[in-house]
C-alpha cells in the first residue's frame, strides 16, 4: 500500500461521510425519520440499501471459502436462501407494510395481547437486537475486514477490529436511515466496481477463461450441483447432495427470516407503499443474487490455481478466507489497491451502519421507550437513539476478538435459528399461534443444537443437513405446539383488529368472518416464478462460461420464459391494485362530504 492508494482511500471516505452526513437534520424530526425515513424511501434506494447491507466485507471471503472447500456448489448455502427472499417478495411484503410497525419486534403486540406479548417483545429486543445483532456484526462483517486489513496492510488484529467499527459508528449514529440509505447506495457501487476489478485481473493472471476452465476440468470444482453419494448405508443422506436437499427442502423456510427478516423488515416498511415495498424486495433479489455473485465465483476459482493451501496457514489450519485478500496483494498495481481496499471499507461501512441502525431501533422503540421512559420528548429519544450504536459497537468488537471463520459463524446462525421459522411463518397464517408460541421455540434453540448429535448418534440416524435440520424442526415443534394448543388464544379483539389491517392469508376461519380476505393463490405463483427465474439467472450465465453450454442455454431460456410470466402477473396485479383504489375513491369521497 502507498500513498496514492490511501489517498484513493481517502476519498473514498469523504465522500462517504459527507453523504452520510446530508441527512442529519432530517433524521432528527422524529424517531420515524430517524429509524424508517418518514416511510419516504422509494424502491430502488431502498432495495439498493438491502443489496448493500447483504454485500458485506466478510461475504467475499465467505464464498470464498465455500468455493474452495467443496466447489461452484458450496455457494448453494447462500442460494437456497433466495426461495424464502422472493417469499418475501410477493407474500410477506405487502403483509409488512399493512402492519404498519417501525420494528419487526412491534408485531408482537399488534399481533398478540396481554403480559405474555409485553415478555415477548423485550425479550426478543435483547435476543435478536442486541446479542444476535452484535455477534452477527462481530463475526461477518468485521471480522471479514480484520483479515482483509491484516492482508493488506499488515495491521494488528486489535487495531484493525477497533478502527473499522469506529469509522462505522461515527456517521451511523448522527445520519439514522436517511444517511444510511444514500450510502449504501454509494458503497454498493464502489464495491461492485471493486469485486469486478479483481475478478478481471484474476481470470487474466490464470490465462484467461478457457485456461481457467482446463485447468479445473476433471475436479469437481466447476460442479454447480453437488455429486450424489457413492454408496453405503446413510451415505446419500451425510453426502454433498443431502447436505443440497436440505437446503432446498427445509433450510430456507426452517430458519428465523423466513418472513423477512429484521433489516429487511426495516426497509420495506420504509417504502412509500405496498407497490414500493414489493419492488425494493424484488430489485434487491436480482441485485443480491444474479449480479453480485459471479464476481466472487471466478476470483474464487481463480484462487484455487493461483494460491496454494499452504500459503494460507493460520495457527495450524488452512484459512481458504484469507484467499481473496491475498489475490489483491499478488495482482493489482498500485492505485488498484487503494480502490480494492476502499471497496472492502465500502462493503463493511453500508452492512455495519445498518445493523448499527437497526439494532439501535429495536433497543429504542421496543425497550427503551416501552418500558423505561415512556413519556419522554422526541428530543430525549433521538439523544439516546443517537448513544445506541456506541453501545452495539463495543459488543461486536468483543465479539470478533474471537472469531476466527466467516463460514463456521454463518453457519451456526443458520443451524441455531433453524426450527424458530415456521413459528414465525406460522403467526401469519393461523390464528392459533400466540407469544408462548415464539417463547417456547426461541427457547430451546439452543438446547436442541446442543443435543443434536447426541440424540441423532444415540436413535442411530446418519448426521447430515437434512436429518439435522429436521431435527430442530421437529424437537422445536414438540416443544411450541404443545405450548400454543396448552395455553390461551389471542383475544379476539385483538385478533380482528390485526386480521382487517393486515389482511393475512391461511386459516383465520374463525376470525375472517369478520374482515375481508383477498385472493392469494396469484401471489404464490409469482413466488415460484420469481424464485425459479432468480436462480436460472444467476446459475445459467455461469453455466455456459464454465464450460457446461447445453444447460446453461436451457437454464436461460427457462429464466426468460419465467421472466415474461412473472411480468405479465405482476401487470395482472397492478391493474387489480388500481382498481380497487379506483373503487374507493368514490366512496372515501362521500365519506368526506358527508
Amino acid at each position: 500500500m502507498t500513498w496514492i492508494d490511501w489517498s484513493v482511500v481517502a476519498i473514498f471516505f469523504l465522500i462517504s461521510i459527507a453523504l452520510g452526513t446530508v441527512f442529519t437534520k432530517r433524521a432528527g424530526q422524529s424517531l420515524e425519520s430517524y429509524f424508517v425515513s418518514n416511510r419516504q424511501l422509494g424502491w430502488w434506494l431502498a432495495g439498493s440499501s438491502m443489496a448493500a447491507t447483504a454485500f458485506s466485507s466478510d461475504t467475499p471471503l465467505l464464498l470464498t471459502g465455500m468455493i474452495r472447500r467443496r466447489g461452484v456448489w458450496g455457494v448453494w448455502e447462500v442460494l437456497a436462501l433466495s426461495i424464502s427472499t422472493m417469499l418475501a417478495v410477493f407474500v410477506f411484503a405487502k403483509l409488512w407494510k399493512r402492519a404498519n410497525v417501525m420494528t419487526e419486534v412491534e408485531l408482537v403486540e399488534r399481533r398478540y395481547s396481554g403480559g405474555a406479548a409485553a415478555w415477548l417483545r423485550g425479550f426478543k429486543t435483547i435476543y435478536w437486537g442486541l446479542l444476535y445483532n452484535c455477534y452477527v456484526l462481530g463475526a461477518w462483517p468485521v471480522t471479514g475486514l480484520r483479515k482483509v486489513l491484516e492482508e493488506m496492510t499488515g495491521a494488528g488484529r486489535e487495531t484493525a477490529i477497533i478502527v473499522s467499527v469506529i469509522l462505522a459508528t461515527l456517521y451511523t449514529s448522527s445520519s439514522g436511515l436517511w444517511g444510511v440509505a444514500l450510502t449504501d447506495l454509494f458503497q454498493f457501487i464502489w464495491a461492485m466496481v471493486g469485486a469486478i476489478i479483481l475478478a478481471w485481473a484474476a481470470v487474466n493472471a490464470v490465462g484467461g477463461m478457457t485456461s481457467l476452465r482446463e485447468s479445473l476440468e476433471g475436479t469437481s470444482a466447476l460442479a454447480i450441483i453437488p455429486p450424489m453419494a457413492s454408496g453405503g448405508e446413510g451415505s446419500w443422506v451425510s453426502s454433498p447432495f443431502g447436505w443440497f436437499a436440505g437446503l432446498l427442502l427445509v433450510q430456507w423456510w426452517a430458519w428465523k427470516n423466513t418472513d423477512g427478516g429484521g433489516i429487511l423488515v426495516q426497509r420495506l416498511v420504509s417504502c412509500k407503499d405496498e407497490r414500493q415495498a414489493m419492488w425494493s424486495v424484488l430489485w434487491f433479489n436480482i441485485a443480491h443474487y444474479c449480479l453480485r455473485s459471479w464476481p466472487w465465483i471466478l476470483t474464487a476459482l481463480a484462487s484455487l490455481l493461483l494460491v496454494p493451501n499452504a500459503h494460507l496457514a493460520v495457527d495450524g489450519f488452512i484459512d481458504h478466507e484469507r484467499a481473496y485478500p491475498r489475490l489483491i496483494t499478488l495482482l493489482l498495481p498500485v492505485g488498484l489497491k487503494g480502490v480494492m481496499l476502499a471497496s472492502f471499507f465500502a462493503a463493511f461501512l453500508s452492512t455495519a451502519s445498518t445493523h448499527l441502525n437497526w439494532g439501535a431501533s429495536y433497543l429504542v422503540n421496543d425497550v427503551y421507550k416501552r418500558f423505561i421512559r415512556r413519556n419522554a420528548d422526541t428530543r430525549h429519544y433521538l439523544f439516546v437513539s443517537r448513544l445506541m450504536p456506541w453501545g452495539l459497537a463495543v459488543g461486536a468488537v468483543w465479539v470478533a476478538w474471537s472469531i476466527h471463520s466467516v463460514g463456521e459463524a454463518f453457519t451456526l446462525i443458520l443451524n441455531l435459528t433453524a426450527g424458530i421459522g415456521p413459528v414465525y411463518l406460522l403467526r401469519w397464517l393461523w390464528w392459533r399461534v400466540n407469544p408462548w408460541s415464539e417463547i417456547a421455540a426461541m427457547c430451546v434453540s439452543l438446547p436442541m443444537l446442543w443435543m443434536r448429535p447426541h440424540v441423532l448418534a444415540w436413535l442411530g440416524i446418519p448426521q447430515g443437513l437434512v436429518t439435522e435440520l429436521l431435527f430442530m424442526v421437529i424437537g422445536s415443534a414438540c416443544c411450541w405446539l404443545p405450548a400454543t394448543l396448552l395455553t390461551r388464544p389471542v383475544d379476539r379483539q385483538t385478533l380482528t383488529a390485526f386480521y382487517e389491517a393486515v389482511r393475512p392469508p391461511g386459516w383465520w376461519k374463525p376470525i375472517a368472518a369478520m374482515g375481508s380476505g383477498e385472493p392469494w393463490g396469484l401471489s404464490v405463483v409469482q413466488w415460484v416464478l420469481g424464485t425459479i427465474a432468480i436462480l436460472t439467472t444467476t446459475l445459467s450465465p455461469l453455466a455456459i462460461v464454465l464450460g457446461q453450454a447445453p444447460a446453461g442455454w436451457v437454464g436461460c431460456g427457462v429464466a426468460a420464459l419465467s421472466w415474461l410470466g412473472l411480468v405479465r402477473t405482476i401487470t395482472t396485479t397492478t391493474w387489480r391494485w388500481r382498481g380497487q383504489l379506483r373503487r374507493a375513491a368514490p366512496s372515501e369521497s362521500s365519506q368526506t362530504a358527508n
